[in-house]
């Protein structure tokens, strides 16, 4: 078996590192006075890891029915069980949306106080930012569709929150590399440009918006129909 392809992903990373290491250094204080309000409402995960305290409340939520015995009851008040995914997902929308709200509470409020409340001094241009902000929420929305197929649909809330913490983690990031280097070589094609994943940290309303918009919609119309029916035909208990 060749390993061309896995020695082409790693001089990927490689490049990728070099030009990283060519960047100019700027310090957190710089960065700091160069802050304006609009770009801190528009990067409510400055941390990357910050996902995670979304993703995982998310699968205790969806699985907690389930693990208690609820759902047997609550399923029983409507008409069609699968009804009660759809209600879920409703919800996690907006424990999304409020969550993103305090990760750009959180940015404001580490600014100023890190810069002696002097850090933002521009507003920027709030239309970008909020349109930046819906970008990443519907992105946001679509890791929990596959989340809830996981916990709701099959029934495992172990592997939805391994998978969570992968989504959130950013793990899958030197694999994006490799893949893309290998994808770009032959296809002129970069998987990762599809990946709610890898465009909840690139895509802003300038940038890959339309690839954003698609790629939550697709996701969020199989996961969320594929847990209903799947759900529709299990026993509850």
């Amino acid at each position: 078996m060749s390993n061309r392809p896995i020695q082409l992903g790693l001089d990927a990373l490689a490049a990728n590192l070099s030009a990283t290491a060519e960047e100019p250094y700027v310090s957190m204080a710089e960065t700091i006075k160069r802050a304006n309000f609009a770009e801190l409402l528009s990067d409510p995960f400055v941390f990357s890891l910050s996902i995670i305290l979304v993703l995982i409340p998310a699968v205790v939520f969806s699985y907690a029915d389930l693990a208690n015995g609820f759902i047997k009851n609550i399923a029983g008040q409507v008409s069609n069980k699968g009804y009660t995914v759809v209600s879920k997902f409703v919800v996690l929308c907006v424990h999304n949306l409020i969550f993103m709200f305090v990760g750009v509470l959180g940015n404001i409020f580490s600014v100023l106080i890190v810069s002696s409340f002097s850090g933002i001094k521009e507003v920027g241009n709030i239309g970008t930012a909020l349109a930046t902000f819906a970008i990443k929420w519907l992105l946001l929305m679509a890791l929990t569709a596959i989340l809830l197929f996981f916990t709701t649909g099959l029934k495992n809330k172990t592997l939805a929150s391994v998978i969570g913490v992968i989504f959130g983690s950013g793990a899958l990031s030197i694999l994006h590399l490799m893949i893309d280097d290998i994808a770009q070589r032959a296809l002129k094609f970069n998987p990762s440009d599809y990946d709610p994943t890898v465009l909840m940290g690139s895509a802003s309303a300038n940038v890959l918006v339309v690839n954003a918009i698609v790629v939550s919609l697709v996701v969020i119309a199989i996961f969320i129909p594929l847990t209903v029916k799947i759900f529709n035909k299990t026993d509850v208990k």
